[in-house]
């Protein structure tokens, strides 16, 4: 069994996917707050300042931890270019060199580039229309990122004639109040920054206070889905054909 297919059924698993995103929150403490939380699978984006450091370094450290690296692009030319005023910047070869186990991106990719990384990464590209959230995913794409605040677009990927076909992964704004309807709306996957997960608690920060709300965010997506998709729930823990039939969108797998 590969760690692409290991970093797939965990992040379904774990339903909720925490984002690494540009504040002032010590990068230590956000990830050991995830860890005393058991999450399996994080997000560190290439917004924060300290991802060029953090990312190998939590790629060596935590090596069973699955680390999706977001805020992507997969032009080299650009992201060479633009290291010069972002320093934190990283190429998709660089961080495939790393050992990251997926690539999430606000914008779509080329088939090229999710033809490529697709066999051995988790791809994550951004979709804005319904047609280019099934281009993605019919090039290998695990998911099409699908950014809120409205679920519009989300519910568009789900409507009968499209049978059900796309996975989605759902972000932008998302308390656990909004949870319910961004899955009910069609979104498998539900991730949120720090930034609105723990907004308003900056004052009192520690690792267990972190972890309470990460196992919240958790909680509430997993009850979300299981009224949404109760064959998924009831599949959870058995074997690999089990669960990739009880998917309820299509699987590359």
């Amino acid at each position: 069994m590969s760690r692409a297919f290991d970093a797939y059924r965990a992040l379904h698993d774990q339903g909720f996917l925490p984002i690494f995103v540009d504040d002032d929150i010590d990068s230590r403490m956000l990830l050991d707050g995830c860890l005393q939380a058991d999450l399996r699978v994080v997000e560190y984006t290439l917004r924060r300042r300290d991802a060029h450091r953090m990312i190998p370094w939590i790629r060596e450290r935590y090596p069973a931890l699955f680390l999706l690296v977001g805020s992507t692009l997969d032009d080299e030319m650009i992201v060479r270019a633009m290291k010069r005023q972002h320093p934190q910047l990283l190429t998709i070869d660089e961080m495939d060199a790393m050992g990251v186990d997926g690539f999430v991106s606000m914008i779509g990719w080329s088939r090229e580039s999710i033809e490529r990384y697709s066999p051995t990464r988790l791809v994550i590209p951004g979709a804005s229309t319904v047609t280019e959230a099934f281009v993605q995913v019919s090039a290998g794409a695990h998911f099409a990122k699908v950014c809120g605040p409205d679920f519009s677009l989300l519910r568009q990927c789900r409507l009968p004639p499209t049978f059900g076909y796309c996975p989605l992964y759902a972000t932008g704004g998302l308390t656990t109040g909004r949870l319910p309807e961004a899955v009910d709306s069609g979104a498998v996957v539900i991730a949120s920054g720090f930034d609105v997960t723990l907004s308003g608690l900056s004052g009192n920060l520690d690792c267990e206070g972190i972890a309470a709300v990460m196992r919240r965010y958790v909680d509430a997506v997993r009850t979300a889905r299981a009224a949404k998709w109760p064959q998924l729930a009831a599949a959870e823990g058995k074997s690999r054909q089990v669960w990739l039939d009880a998917l309820p969108h299509y699987h590359p797998f």
